[in-house]
């Protein structure tokens, strides 16, 4: 199954969609910058057939797509985790994208990764915690901007929040006697992603969530016939840029709008993806403001 970004956002088309929704967002005076009542808190109600009864009303503290980079202010993340932790989370998952470091779509690597953001954005998200704990993927930027600053966001994320990775792998999550499976991969567009792997000695009847940044991992759990009850994305940024009628004119998934944000559904399976708390390229989002989404399992 061929993986390469480049057949899913040409890099042309990406320039092209950037500087219209920066025309956009500057003709309609859309810009949104990162004050108190631009991030939202989003409280997405989910069912899962068969989830146990210890797990109803359970709740999941979602971040995703942090971009931690100059153009990023911190003080977004300390809000961030002020919202999260007033909603008390049972756990917390991280879905990718911790730094913004090489953007591969504009040339072989555009910027680089400056450890400063990295330890910035952690001091800013100290006051994390959930009894059930913090899991976390990476991203395709992540990824990018090559295994140094994967080892660094992995470790320090650890050390100082207490992070568990979930690289092509599983946990078993408990309460009150009762248990679900909380899988996680490598970014899709990754050659080491692997659900394949994460999937191995799972239990059979236990309810599935699955931790993948790229949505687009749908398309695999559909070849594989594996079962996922739920996938827990980020990615897009909800488009960041959002046009009227027109949505994000270009989107970096093969699947078009469909995952661009919110809840999606797929036969039994469904999606949720946010639309993420950092921006990329520019300080700016358009009819897209940033979000930490609470999920609330029944």
């Amino acid at each position: 199954m061929e993986k390469s970004m480049s057949k899913y956002l040409p890099r042309r088309k990406f320039i092209s969609w950037s500087l219209r929704g920066l025309a956009a967002a500057v003709v309609g005076k859309g810009y949104y910058n990162t004050t108190p009542g631009e991030l939202t808190l989003s409280r997405v109600d989910i069912r899962l057939p068969g989830l146990p009864a210890a797990f109803h009303g359970a709740r999941i503290a979602h971040f995703t797509d942090l971009h931690a980079s100059w153009i990023v202010d911190a003080d977004l993340y300390r809000r961030a985790v002020a919202l999260a932790m007033q909603e008390r989370p049972d756990w917390v998952v991280l879905t990718g994208d911790f730094i913004t470091g090489a953007t591969k779509f504009l040339s072989d690597s555009v910027g680089s990764f400056d450890r400063q953001y990295l330890d910035n954005s952690i001091a800013a998200l100290a006051g994390l915690q959930a009894p059930l704990g913090i899991y976390g993927v990476l991203g395709n930027h992540d990824f990018w901007s090559g295994p140094a600053a994967v080892a660094a966001i992995t470790q320090a994320y650890s050390e100082a929040l207490g992070v568990r990775w979930l690289r092509n792998s599983h946990v078993r999550l408990e309460k009150n006697g009762a248990a679900i499976e909380l899988l996680g991969v490598d970014d899709y567009w990754e050659t080491s992603s692997s659900l394949y792997d994460a999937c191995k000695g799972l239990d059979e009847q236990s309810v599935r969530i699955l931790l993948s940044h790229n949505p687009d991992i749908n398309e695999e759990i559909d070849v594989l016939g594996k079962r996922i009850d739920l996938v827990l994305s980020g990615h897009t940024h909800g488009g960041q840029v959002v046009l009227p009628l027109a949505g994000q004119p270009v989107m970096p998934s093969k699947f078009g709008q469909k995952y661009r944000a919110g809840l999606v559904q797929d036969g039994a399976r469904q999606t949720y993806v946010s639309r993420g708390i950092g921006h990329l390229l520019f300080p700016m989002r358009f009819n897209c403001p940033p979000e930490v989404a609470i999920i609330r399992l029944s």
